[in-house]
């Protein structure tokens, strides 16, 4: 195992280094920041893995690829950003990000009392999610962002609220409890989503619902519960649907982007030519359009990816994150305690949702949602939440290797013993 995730690593900083090199020397000057970066991408990957596991004995295998996902982030703002502030930003971000998976890892393995601190975590949630009513502006139509410095710095709390919410309703649901039992920790979830939604956070709703549908089954069974929920939440819909203007336009221009397509359908119908024109092979790193798809570093990142890498590299990307989800899963199943399952379990879900709902609405399979393609797409607050995510899914695993370890262990001298 050791040596396949060697020959991975070794892979990784290959592509990083070629793939910043040849972007230094596409242009009529070399750029330096490019030059800076292909040198620090493979050394931060390095570093990071051996320290990591030097540390901790972690998946190593899913922390490679956690990097090699946040790197292509930083290749292609390089390629097609207007500046070179954007790709220089998300590489400080993505550094931040590291040492937020760290944390995460740590936190995950000193955090014993999990049951105590469920409800002080979850008022946490609440006043993080409700504050920008009181303290945040209105972007891209949602009351979702808060300035810590102004035109320097913004945060969006329910990004970083994300992970936290997932061991909130880990907690809560852990140790198969009865119906009864779970309704304090769906109400939380009800009311986190119901915060977002008056905030109009579409993706966010439909994310923190889904993940909250999924973790109750995998912790009750209980099938009749789930579908019954997810009913409920089909018929939130309809009404949203009926109710909200700005909900009705995303059907309208996912049914027919091309009724509009210069003004409401111009964002997907462009991100459709982005990914028709990219063809199998891609454009070629900087030589596509993505930035005439408004939002191409965030919300639209995957059909800028298509047309620069081609529809190969985009299908590899995203098994890249199947990968990941399979051994999250693999980490979930052998947890000892349901806390921390639960805990893998919606980490690799929500990472999963996330992943789909994006890439279906840039290749129009599903409505636009406005969530960002997990450790690629540009933004801080995303960026760094999802690596305190993979930090805790990662800790989890190196305790479900210690234990393993100690199992083999006494099996050894319980053997010695009778013999």
């Amino acid at each position: 195992m050791r040596s396949n995730t060697r020959l991975l690593l070794s892979a990784v900083m290959i592509f990083q280094f070629l793939s910043m090199a040849l972007i230094a020397f596409s242009g009529e000057t070399v750029s330096r920041q490019a030059l800076i970066l292909a040198a620090a991408l493979p050394l931060c990957t390095m570093l990071a893995s051996n320290l990591l596991g030097r540390l901790w004995p972690i998946d190593r295998a899913i922390l490679i690829l956690v990097l090699l996902l946040a790197s292509v982030g930083v290749i292609t703002l390089s390629a097609i950003a207007r500046s070179e502030v954007t790709p220089r930003t998300h590489a400080i971000y993505a550094a931040a990000g590291l040492f937020a998976m760290t944390v995460g890892a740590a936190f995950i393995r000193l955090w014993k009392s999990w049951k105590r601190f469920a409800l002080p975590l979850a008022v946490l949630c609440l006043l993080a999610l409700f504050s920008p009513m009181v303290l945040g502006q209105e972007k891209y139509g949602a009351r979702n962002w808060i300035t810590v410095i102004p035109g320097l710095l913004t945060v969006q709390p329910s990004e970083f609220i994300k992970p936290v919410m997932i061991m909130v309703l880990a907690a809560g649901f852990s140790n198969r409890p009865r119906f009864v039992k779970c309704l304090p920790t769906l109400a939380f979830a009800a009311m986190c989503c119901g915060i977002l939604l008056i905030e109009k956070d579409l993706g966010a709703v439909l994310l923190y619902f889904l993940t909250t549908v999924f973790m109750f089954y995998a912790a009750t069974s209980n099938a009749l519960l789930t579908l019954s929920g997810l009913a409920m939440g089909c018929g939130a819909a309809v009404l949203a649907y009926k109710a909200l203007p700005y909900v009705q336009d995303r059907i309208a221009i996912w049914i027919n982007p091309w009724s509009d397509p210069q003004d409401v359908g111009y964002q997907l119908v462009q991100a459709l030519i982005a990914i028709g024109s990219g063809g199998l092979w891609g454009m070629g790193l900087g030589l596509g359009s993505p930035r005439n798809i408004p939002l191409y570093h965030s919300d639209f990142i995957f059909a800028s990816i298509a047309e620069e890498f081609g529809l190969i590299f985009a299908v590899c990307l995203l098994a890249v994150y199947v990968i990941i989800i399979l051994r999250g899963l693999i980490v979930a199943m052998n947890a000892r305690t349901s806390f921390h399952s639960l805990t893998a379990f919606g980490l690799v879900v929500l990472l999963g949702l996330q992943t789909m709902l994006i890439v279906g609405g840039n290749t129009k399979l599903l409505p636009l949602t406005g969530v960002t393609l997990p450790l690629v797409s540009y933004g801080g607050s995303s960026l760094v939440s999802m690596f305190f995510s993979m930090g805790l899914l990662l800790g989890i695993s190196s305790m479900n290797a210690e234990d393993e370890a100690r199992d083999i262990e006494q099996l050894a001298l319980r053997e010695e013993v009778m013999a």
